[in-house]
């Protein structure tokens, strides 16, 4: 877009984008302004024994190979209920074709590791307010009301508070998070891929409050 610019009359302003992007990238990747963006978005409660465990969503290929993030929350949730914290596992399935499926996974890893467990599948949903409205909806056919939720460290924040707003009682729980070092961004590389899911958590706190989807 901005070699196509640079040949018209909006020159400059192509040439002021690239700078302010250039600038941006430099800033992101070489001070600590990722790691203070990060800052009170992670959610660590004391782990107490629980109704069930929730693993929240996340992108599962369509072979049904899960992805890093996927793969990190459905481990911490599995040691959970290997652990006695909780007997039931409760995952969600994305909607769409192009989403693998959760499920299969989880029964399988629970099977392995922690066969006492009961594995329950809500859904399909597609953002994190749908899954807090279809695991509370669970929880009150079953009568529970304490749940673990594990998720991404940066998306805790957000996971919990929206089941809270559902009338649960949460008890968050961060998976590792192995795209980047969230806990010393010094590396540059972990600086940028910490960026966009740091952004995104600040926006969607911000949009689901507007939306009295959390308080």
């Amino acid at each position: 877009v901005a070699a196509v610019l640079w040949i018209t009359p909006l020159r400059r302003l192509a040439g002021l984008a690239v700078g302010l992007l250039l600038a941006l990238w430099v800033v992101v990747a070489y001070t600590p302004v990722t790691g203070w963006m990060a800052v009170g978005l992670v959610r660590q409660d004391r782990v107490q024994a629980a109704d069930a465990v929730v693993v929240f969503g996340s992108r599962v290929q369509p072979d049904g190979d899960p992805t890093t993030d996927a793969m990190s929350r459905l481990l911490r949730g599995v040691e959970l209920v290997a652990d006695g914290r909780a007997r039931y596992l409760i995952v969600s399935e994305l909607g769409g074709s192009e989403h693998g499926r959760y499920t299969p996974l989880a029964q399988d890893w629970v099977g392995r590791y922690a066969p006492k467990a009961e594995v329950l599948t809500v859904g399909p949903i597609s953002n994190t307010h749908d899954e807090a409205v279809a695991v509370e909806r669970l929880f009150r056919e079953r009568r529970w009301r304490r749940v673990l939720a594990v998720t991404s460290p940066t998306h805790t924040r957000r996971a919990a508070a929206t089941l809270e707003t559902q009338g649960l009682e949460v008890i968050a729980v961060p998976s590792v998070e192995t795209d980047f070092d969230l806990e010393l961004p010094e590396h540059p590389g972990d600086r940028r891929a910490a960026l966009d899911g740091i952004v995104h958590e600040w926006v969607g706190l911000f949009v689901y409050a507007q939306r009295g989807w959390i308080d």
